[in-house]
């Protein structure tokens, strides 16, 4: 009865899963542009953000200028970068392409073969208040990792930008 026992432990010990995270990467921008009466005083601004987040709405990475460039570029085919770290075995490539204004158009997250783990479209809404305007913008892409539970991000950060 024992060689039995031993080999159904054996068996369940070696049929153990290891569930995937499931994550979401944001890329964003925005803008905002103020006109004044005759005083004066035009007020505008921009903003550009890049982050990784998991079900239960924790950054895992969070860096609005992901080794100190924009997340999207508007040139070429916009703008790779790679991250390596304790949430998966492979680097992990992240592409965004950007209209004219910065706002993102496409975004990807590939593998570390190139293969695809998934895409979005960009999305902006434009809000009219009186003499301002301002705009949004996001492109989502929603992925798993290796791993069942990515570090949160502490300023630290369990992730980080290898090439881009």
């Amino acid at each position: 009865m024992a060689p039995l026992r031993t080999a159904l432990l054996c068996l369940m010990a070696t049929s153990a899963t290891v569930y995937a995270e499931h994550l979401k990467v944001v890329f964003s921008a925005g803008d905002f542009s103020t006109i004044s009466g005759p005083a004066g005083g035009n007020t505008n601004g921009h903003y550009g953000g890049f982050a990784i987040i998991n079900d239960n709405g924790d950054a895992i990475y969070d860096n609005g200028y992901p080794d100190d460039h924009s997340p999207c570029y508007n040139t070429g085919d916009g703008r790779t970068f790679t991250i390596e770290g304790d949430c998966w075995s492979t680097p992990r490539t992240f592409k965004c392409k950007a209209d004219f204004a910065g706002h993102p158009e496409t975004c990807e997250v590939l593998d570390g073969d190139g293969n695809s783990l998934g895409s979005g479209e960009g999305q902006t809404d434009t809000t009219f208040i009186g003499i301002s305007i301002g705009q949004d913008s996001s492109c989502v892409v929603e992925f798993d990792s290796d791993s069942d539970g990515c570090p949160i991000d502490d300023g630290n950060g369990p992730l980080h930008v290898t090439s881009g």
